[in-house]
C-alpha cells in the first residue's frame, strides 16, 4: 500500500513538472534522479571537446549539462565528482570520455578550455582558482566562496587570470526580470528607490544533509546568496550599486539560525529589500518564490517565474511563462554569448552574503555593512 502510494506521488509530481519545465527536461530530471534511465540522451556529440564538469549532482546532470547538450555545445571532455558512481553516470548519459574522481589526476588535461563547477559549496573557490591560475575559463555555480578567505584569494585569481570568470547566479537572467528591468531603465526617473520584497518557500533540509555542515556555508550562501544577488542586480538598474547597507534580522528558532528568518537590507538611497526564507515543509514542485518589486510608479509581481504582473499608472502588463523560466539556460549560456551581467554585481552581493553568513553564525540581528571589493 505505501509502495503504491509513493508511485502515485510520484506519477503526479513528474505530470506536474511536466506542466512546469515542458517534456525534455522533466525526462532529463527524471534520469538524473534515477541514474539508471535515459531519456532525452543527446545523441549529437562534438569531436572538439573542451568543456571539464566538476560536481556531478543533480544540478549539474539536470540544469548545467541539458542546457549545454540542448545548445550544441556538447563538447565535455571530463566528469568529475568524488563520488565515483555519480561521475560515471554521468559520463554515460552524456557521452563523455574521461571519469575521475580525484581531481589531481585531471590536473594535467592540457586540452580543457572550459570548466563548469557545481560540486559542494566549500570547494567551489578552490577549483576556481585551481583553473583560474591555468588561464582556463570558469563557470562557477553559487556560492562562488564561503569565506572572506576564499573570496579574496579568488579575487585575486580572477584579476591576474588570462582566462574569464562567471557567476552562476541565474534569476537576473530570467524573462520576467529582464522584462521588467527593460520597463525601469526607460522610465525617466533616475534616482528613484526600490522596494523589493521576497517569500521563499525553501527545501526542507534534513540535519545530515551535506548543506549543514558547518564549513558549506549555512543556507545563506546556499540559498539566501539567491535573492541577495537578484536584489544587488535590480538596484544596479539606476547605474551604480549601493556600497552601505543596513541589515537587520529575524531568527524564529536560535537552534537553525539560517532557516525560516526574515533578513531586511536598507540602503542610504532610501531601498527597501526583504528576503523571507521558510522551510517548513517539503515543497511538492520544489522552491516556490514570490517578489513583489515597485520602483515610481511601476509596480511588478512574480509568481514564482511562471507569471509576471506589471502595473505602472494606468497600463497593466500579464506575461505567462512556459516552461517556467528562472534564467538557468541564459545564465550557463554566459561563456557562450557577448552581453552578459556585470561581474562585479556578483562581488558585490558576495560580499555582502558573506556578511550577512557572518551575522547569522552567531545571532547577530542587526549590523550596517559597507563593501569595499570590486575589479
Amino acid at each position: 500500500m505505501k509502495r503504491s502510494m509513493a508511485n502515485l506521488k510520484n506519477i503526479v509530481k513528474i505530470y506536474r513538472y511536466f506542466k512546469i519545465y515542458g517534456l525534455l527536461r522533466t525526462l532529463n530530471k527524471v534520469s538524473g534522479r534515477s541514474r539508471t534511465l535515459s531519456f532525452t540522451k543527446p545523441r549529437f556529440i562534438w569531436s572538439n571537446r573542451f568543456i571539464g564538469l566538476i560536481g556531478a549532482g543533480q544540478f549539474q546532470f539536470s540544469t548545467i549539462a541539458f542546457y549545454l547538450s540542448r545548445s550544441w555545445t556538447n563538447r565535455f571532455l571530463f566528469s568529475h565528482d568524488v563520488n565515483r558512481n555519480n561521475a560515471q553516470s554521468l559520463a554515460d548519459y552524456y557521452s563523455i570520455p574521461v571519469v575521475s574522481d580525484n581531481m589531481e589526476d585531471l590536473f594535467s588535461e592540457t586540452k580543457v578550455q572550459l570548466v563548469y563547477i557545481a560540486s559542494n559549496h566549500a570547494s567551489h573557490s578552490d577549483y576556481a582558482i585551481h583553473y583560474l591560475n591555468l588561464g582556463v575559463n570558469v563557470y562557477c555555480e553559487k556560492p562562488i566562496s564561503v569565506t572572506f578567505q576564499q573570496f579574496d584569494a579568488l579575487l585575486e585569481s580572477i584579476k591576474l587570470s588570462s582566462g574569464q570568470f562567471f557567476g552562476g547566479y541565474n534569476r537576473p537572467y530570467s524573462k520576467a526580470i529582464q522584462l521588467i528591468g527593460t520597463m525601469v531603465k526607460k522610465k525617466e526617473v533616475y534616482n528613484g528607490k526600490f522596494s523589493m520584497n521576497c517569500f521563499v518557500s525553501a527545501h526542507d533540509i534534513p540535519g545530515d544533509h551535506w548543506y549543514r555542515n558547518e564549513e558549506e556555508g549555512t543556507r545563506i550562501c546556499g540559498n539566501v546568496g539567491h535573492w541577495i544577488d537578484l536584489m544587488i542586480h535590480i538596484f544596479h538598474w539606476r547605474g551604480y550599486i549601493p556600497k552601505k547597507f543596513t541589515v537587520q534580522i529575524v531568527y524564529s528558532n536560535d537552534q537553525e539560525p539560517d532557516d525560516n528568518i526574515t533578513i531586511s537590507m536598507t540602503t542610504q538611497e532610501g531601498d527597501l529589500c526583504s528576503v523571507m526564507i521558510s522551510a517548513r515543509s517539503e515543497p511538492f514542485e520544489g522552491i516556490n518564490e514570490t517578489i513583489n518589486l515597485q520602483y515610481a510608479s511601476l509596480i511588478a509581481k512574480i509568481d514564482d517565474f511562471r507569471k509576471v504582473t506589471i502595473w505602472d499608472n494606468e497600463n497593466l502588463y500579464k506575461k505567462r511563462f512556459i516552461p517556467k523560466d528562472v534564467g538557468h539556460r541564459r545564465s550557463v549560456m554566459q561563456p557562450f554569448s557577448k552581453d552578459n551581467r556585470d561581474l562585479n554585481e556578483v562581488i558585490a552581493s558576495t560580499e555582502l552574503m558573506l556578511h550577512i553568513t557572518d551575522m547569522v553564525r552567531v545571532r547577530e540581528m542587526f549590523k550596517v555593512i559597507e563593501l569595499k571589493r570590486c575589479i
